[in-house]
């Protein structure tokens, strides 16, 4: 059994050896953003071009002056919200389309051709969909709990004799909420990974016994998520730092280091979520076998010649 300090090695080492995958999940996220922005960098060009206060956000981030952008009529950053919403939706679907390919990669010491990472992709897509409305079933009562929670806070900070008994309420509230949700999340990973692994197709079983796993190695599983999840965080905190304090490309360049960052990290996760399953879970055989989906089994070998009968 190896510790978690292998295990996030091992898993940083898989998707170093996949990392085309990294690259085109960051490539697609790029794309998507630069489309959806493009009709609110038109709106906000004919607000600042001939503004000389614009310089102030381009010679880095100045709060005020970006207030003052939200609240001119001529911008209307509502109106550009569908667009970016879509966005998102696009992106969630293509995730949920890659998952399998994803998982499968990196349970796999073989590299799998385009063909079989696709293949991968489609035979688990509908079970990363079924998958997906769990989480959401299992987030909805976290979410009403936490804004009830956080509901309470506000009256608290009117009402308490303390003052600062309601916003340390608010505070237990959100990384209450926070740690809730990050455990179903981490509970929706080991289902997709027994999924792709295990080769499961009904995904509510595969769910029970993914709750199983998850919430009797809790301990060993979160402390290896929370951390990877921490440098994802204090990669978001140093880059907008940065970035606030940079100009022109360099504060664009900031951004997409950040967002590769993240990328990055969060494969890092899900490679080390199937070395842990392959660890504690499945018995090693002794040597590898190359996973596909069932769409690419090999076909029967063809009779031979002799075993034919004669011709009449």
């Amino acid at each position: 059994m190896i510790n978690h300090s292998s295990i996030l090695a091992e898993g940083a080492r898989r998707v170093w050896r996949r990392q085309r995958i990294v690259w085109w999940i960051f490539a697609v996220n790029l794309i998507l953003a630069f489309a959806s922005a493009m009709t609110l960098v038109h709106a906000i060009g004919d607000v600042t071009d001939h503004s000389l206060a614009a310089r102030r956000l381009v010679s880095g981030f100045d709060w005020g002056m970006y207030s003052e952008l939200l609240t001119t009529p001529d911008v209307n950053f509502e109106s550009h919200i569908p667009g970016s919403g879509s966005a998102v939706l696009v992106f969630f679907i293509f995730m949920l389309f890659m998952t399998g390919g994803i998982l499968a990669s990196y349970g796999n010491e073989y590299a799998l051709s385009t063909r079989e990472f696709f293949a991968n992709c489609g035979a688990f897509f509908w079970r990363s969909v079924r998958l997906s409305f769990f989480m959401a079933i299992a987030l909805t009562p976290i979410v009403i709990g936490g804004r009830a929670l956080l509901q309470q806070a506000g009256k608290a900070i009117n009402d308490a004799a303390g003052e600062k008994t309601g916003y340390w309420f608010a505070l237990l509230a959100i990384l209450l909420t926070l740690f809730l949700m990050m455990a179903v999340r981490l509970w929706l990973d080991i289902s997709q990974v027994r999924a792709v692994v295990e080769d499961e197709s009904a995904m509510a079983r595969s769910c029970l016994q993914a709750f199983k796993v998850t919430f009797s190695n809790f301990g060993s599983l979160f402390w290896i998520y929370f951390r990877i999840s921490l440098l994802a965080w204090l990669a978001l905190a140093v880059g907008l730092w940065l970035w606030i304090r940079l100009s022109g490309g360099f504060a664009i360049v900031m951004l997409e280091v950040v967002l590769l960052c993240w990328v990055g990290t969060r494969m890092w996760q899900r490679a080390s979520e199937v070395a842990w399953y392959q660890s504690r879970l499945i018995i090693p055989h002794s040597a590898p076998e190359r996973v596909l989906s069932p769409a690419l089994e090999p076909l029967p070998a063809p009779l031979a010649a002799e075993s034919l009968p004669p011709d009449e």
